[in-house]
């Protein structure tokens, strides 16, 4: 059924960016993130097994720019378009310094391989505006997305927790998100519309080594599952997407930032 989008969410892979990222210092910063999944999941939906995602960021003050990729390596889902382009921005906007913050942004998800004749859409834009709370080693977050091209909202929420174990020189970073989302023309289709809606969530944690100030290792395990999760084409009946599943997957993360 999957034939529309995907992330970034998370999000980077196992669900978006960290908390814990600072600010870009005043003449800006350059990350290249190589990347592993085997299992490539977003909001809840399988969209391939094992993948290669290599990221770039640029960031500069409140200011991030990235570009996200997605190769499948293995276990490709029928209908799921590769590879995958996705450009986005953000803007943080300090209200409480350190504490409270308001990021606007927006994604634009491109897929070149995709085919009309299998009502794939070749790009979607994605604006979105993100809360963002933090207490101590303690993140919240509530985020809400409009996807224009598929017509519709998704609402997410999110929670991170740092875990340190100074004894032995490490952290273990613990997170958990859970999200619902309704569009009602997920499908390139000029004759009847397809809607889309479904619910998620996703859980694990985080394992990062620094070798340098500059450069760190970051492996990980998530479980994601979507729920309720149904599609309809023009007035018929709801149908169960069968892309809707619960699985736990691994991630390997090099980042160096220049």
């Amino acid at each position: 059924m999957k034939r529309f989008i995907i992330f970034a969410s998370l999000a980077a892979i196992g669900g978006a960016h960290s908390h814990s990222q600072s600010m870009a210092e005043s003449d800006g910063t350059l990350t290249i993130s190589p990347s592993f999944v085997s299992a490539f999941m977003f909001r809840g939906m399988r969209l391939g097994g094992g993948s290669f995602q290599p990221a770039v960021e640029y960031a500069k003050g409140p200011l991030s720019l990235e570009l996200w990729c997605n190769f499948p390596v293995s276990k490709k889902v029928p209908g799921v378009s590769d590879p995958e382009f996705d450009l986005s921005a953000d803007y943080a906007i300090s209200i409480v310094p350190g504490v409270f913050s308001i990021k606007p942004g927006i994604t634009a998800y491109t897929f070149p391989g995709a085919k009309k004749e299998d009502e794939a859409y070749k790009a979607t834009f994605e604006p979105r505006v993100a809360f963002e709370y933090i207490f101590q080693d303690l993140a919240l977050s509530a985020t809400y997305y409009y996807d224009i091209t598929m017509k519709g909202p998704t609402y997410e929420f999110g929670a991170e927790y740092s875990v340190p174990f100074n004894d032995h020189g490490f952290e273990v970073e613990l997170s958990a998100m859970a999200g619902k989302f309704d569009w009602t023309d997920s499908t390139n289709s000029s004759i009847l519309k397809t809607r889309l809606k479904g619910e998620y969530f996703q859980a694990g944690a985080a394992i990062p080594y620094e070798f340098s100030k500059h450069s760190k290792l970051t492996v990980g395990w998530y479980y994601m599952k979507g729920m309720n999760n149904y599609y309809r084409t023009g007035n018929s009946g709801w149908l169960s997407n069968d892309d809707a599943v619960g699985r736990g997957f691994f991630t390997a993360s090099y980042s160096y930032t220049f």
